[in-house]
């Protein structure tokens, strides 16, 4: 049958799975100038501007892949990255200020994230510390932040890597991740969503990075997944339980540890334990 044909609510619903990524409509959408590279598919868009990165060049740069074949998470995790229902895109950055502070530029995405997701979905929306933002308990959003520490300590440059679940995949996510990952969207939505998606998450980006936007590890905590749960805190091998309290200054997590000791951890991972 001709596509002409198809009932019209189906075809939308065809076109809205199709990858479609419109370069101009993203810059009209976007605040800031960037070099904005778009690729069908890469294996990872964090590799793609790392090597970039190295060049030093000095120019902030926007790429994004309509699907990757080696997306990344933290802790060498995999990022499930299929083609057509997700948007993953990485900025190059040349921060100039200190590697210990990196953790903010995580921050600062998960915040643009956490903000763009309830823009366009009322439910409850969390940031599980340090990089994921779940909706109603599950995962839409993994960031990964990546980059060279120079002699002094110092950034030579960063990538803030972003994969976000728009719509969810037609026959459902994968068995090993359907009871974990969400989407955005459960189907059908907005012309140019993803443009505009991918221009607020940015946008907020930027907001936070040029020190416009100042309050957002308050806005952070705000919508911490972790306060108040009882958690297993994950270094390489071990593993070891804790509740959580609060989250400082500094984004690093602040735990009451087994021994009933306040600790505060600044790196590694954690999972939610069931009680």
């Amino acid at each position: 049958m001709s596509p002409f044909f198809l009932h019209n609510s189906m075809f939308q619903y065809i076109i809205s799975l199709v990858i479609i990524l419109d370069k101009k409509i993203l810059e009209q959408y976007l605040n800031q100038k960037l070099n904005i590279e778009i690729f069908n598919e890469l294996d990872s868009t964090n590799n793609y501007l790392k090597k970039i990165g190295l060049r030093n060049e000095k120019e902030n740069k926007l790429v994004i892949a309509l699907s990757q074949t080696g997306g990344r998470g933290r802790m060498g995790r995999t990022f499930y990255s299929p083609n057509g229902t997700g948007i993953y895109f990485s900025l190059l950055l040349y921060p100039e200020f200190s590697a210990e502070k990196s953790l903010f530029l995580t921050v600062m995405a998960a915040v643009s994230v956490a903000e763009t997701v309830m823009k366009y979905n009322k439910n409850d929306v969390k940031i599980k510390w340090v990089n994921d933002v779940y909706i109603d308990g599950k995962k839409v959003c993994g960031i990964l932040t990546e980059g060279a520490i120079n002699k002094d300590k110092m950034l030579d440059y960063a990538v803030v890597g972003i994969g976000i679940n728009v719509i969810a995949p037609e026959n459902g996510f994968p068995d090993d991740i359907k009871d974990i990952a969400t989407a955005i969207f459960p189907g059908n939505t907005e012309e140019n969503i993803k443009e505009k998606i991918v221009a607020d998450v940015v946008n907020n980006f930027f907001k936070m990075y040029n020190g416009i936007d100042t309050d957002f590890v308050k806005r952070y905590k705000e919508y911490s997944y972790l306060i108040g749960k009882e958690i297993n805190i994950i270094s390489g091998d071990t593993s070891r339980p804790a509740t959580v309290i609060d989250i400082t200054d500094d984004c690093h997590l602040l735990v009451r540890n087994e021994n009933d000791e306040i600790e505060e951890i600044s790196s590694g991972d954690v999972s939610v334990r069931l009680v």
